[in-house]
């Protein structure tokens, strides 16, 4: 069965390359940031492999932990579908652990061919990663994967920085 169109589709080969504009990722880490010292989340937008907008997720009053409710959740990606992007990934901080993915990361994935990026806040010098799922049989792991950082195109200009969906 084929995804829908607003269903990404990032790592539809292993080693695809993945890209962020700046522009997105200077505007996630100051919302990050901000959020410290609870985890920050975010669904990530674009078009194939190129991340050029986002949805900021509302942070959970839990430190240690990123979650949404369902209504959020989907309103989020109908935001997504409403400006014709593609939902590429997510994005959530480790305020104070390196951004490697845990226990918890791993048991509430269900998305293999999007990525899943971890910036880690833990130290002076924020440590981004991004993850690709790969499965083994009956379970799975996430692998690190690159990225590169672009410049926006004039396109870009309008979805960068999405407004995020409404607490319900």
């Amino acid at each position: 069965m084929k995804n829908p169109a607003w269903l990404g589709d990032p790592f539809a080969i292993k080693n695809n390359k993945i890209f962020l504009t700046k522009k997105v990722a200077k505007r996630l880490l100051a919302e990050a940031q901000e959020a410290f010292p609870y985890e920050y989340s975010a669904l990530l937008a674009g078009h194939g492999a190129t991340i050029t907008a986002y949805v900021p997720m509302p942070n959970s009053p839990d430190k240690h932990v990123f979650a949404w409710d369902g209504i959020t959740f989907l309103q989020a990606l109908q935001h997504i579908r409403k400006n014709h992007l593609q939902w590429l990934g997510v994005l959530h901080t480790h305020p104070h652990t390196p951004p490697i993915p845990s226990a918890r990361d791993i048991a509430g994935w269900h998305y293999p061919t999007l990525s899943y990026w971890i910036v880690g806040l833990a130290s002076a010098q924020p440590a981004w990663r991004v993850y690709q799922w790969v499965q083994d049989g009956n379970s799975g792991s996430f692998e690190a994967r690159d990225y590169t950082l672009i410049e926006a195109t004039c396109d870009d200009e309008e979805t960068t920085g999405s407004s995020p969906p409404k607490n319900s």
